[in-house]
């Protein structure tokens, strides 16, 4: 299979996508809807790309595109540079004072007056959706039709299946998740301005420390085929879970001279 990608020979699986070929290769496609330990859904539409593949020059997303036949692709041209300052300016109003899309306007020259701003605080990349999905959360879900299609939780209350385990804030390419941990061990969770739970956090039984997240082991080990394996470390937080396993370490590596010692004895 042979891929030629802005005039140069790549290398390529079959299989593989536009995107990962491009990062394979240090080509810069840009996206705010891709993440590679999520399926692809190009929402944006930032990485649309122009490909040939023997027959006629089209427009395709490079997300989700998989390669399979000889192609030529181009990823940065005049049409192309075009369509993403539109869609940056479009984004951008609907989430002002955003560095990422700030940053990508400067890239492309886009114009961040140049439609009026909404201030929605979220440009429906869909990431938090997703990775509310993928780690069994299934808080987060994107509700109406068109331009009025938003993130919120069921009927917009308050969830209480929120795991706090905080991916949503932390996967947010526009950073507007707010991920809120109080004195007290409650963590809040901001979306688009609406409080969408509230998730109290375990203490650690060695330091004492609220930490998150909480996951349910239980789950995760079924899912892995593995349910006899029981669940570790569910009441310690990670930072007192290191220094225990590095005890043991430190002590697995003495033993064995102390062994030593003894049978020479």
């Amino acid at each position: 299979m042979k891929i030629v990608m802005d005039g140069k020979e790549v290398k390529a699986e079959p299989g593989q996508t536009i995107i990962e070929v491009a990062r394979a290769n240090g080509v810069f496609i840009p996206t705010l809807c891709h993440n590679p330990a999520l399926e692809p859904a190009a929402m944006c539409r930032l990485c649309t790309v122009e490909i040939n593949e023997g027959r006629r020059s089209r427009m395709v997303t490079a997300c989700n595109y998989p390669l399979r036949v000889d192609a030529e692709i181009v990823t940065d041209s005049d049409i192309l540079r075009q369509g993403r300052k539109l869609t940056i300016e479009l984004l951008y109003a609907r989430c002002p004072d955003s560095e990422t899309l700030k940053d990508l306007a400067e890239r492309y020259g886009a114009d961040l007056n140049r439609f009026p701003q909404q201030n929605m605080d979220c440009v429906m990349c869909g990431l938090c959706v997703r990775v509310c999905e993928k780690v069994g959360g299934f808080v987060l879900a994107l509700s109406g039709r068109g331009v009025d299609i938003h993130v919120q939780t069921p009927f917009g209350h308050l969830s209480d299946q929120c795991i706090g385990c905080g991916s949503c804030a932390r996967i947010c390419p526009v950073h507007k998740i707010q991920l809120i941990d109080e004195p007290d061990g409650l963590r809040r969770i901001i979306v688009r301005g609406q409080e969408v739970s509230r998730v109290m956090m375990p203490t650690c039984g060695v330091c004492g420390k609220h930490f998150g997240p909480i996951i349910d082991l239980d789950q995760v080990l079924t899912r892995a085929g593995e349910p006899g394996v029981s669940p570790f470390n569910r009441d310690i937080c990670p930072e007192c879970s290191r220094q225990r396993l590095a005890r043991r370490l430190a002590e697995r590596h003495f033993e064995q001279y102390q062994l030593a010692a003894g049978e020479e004895a």
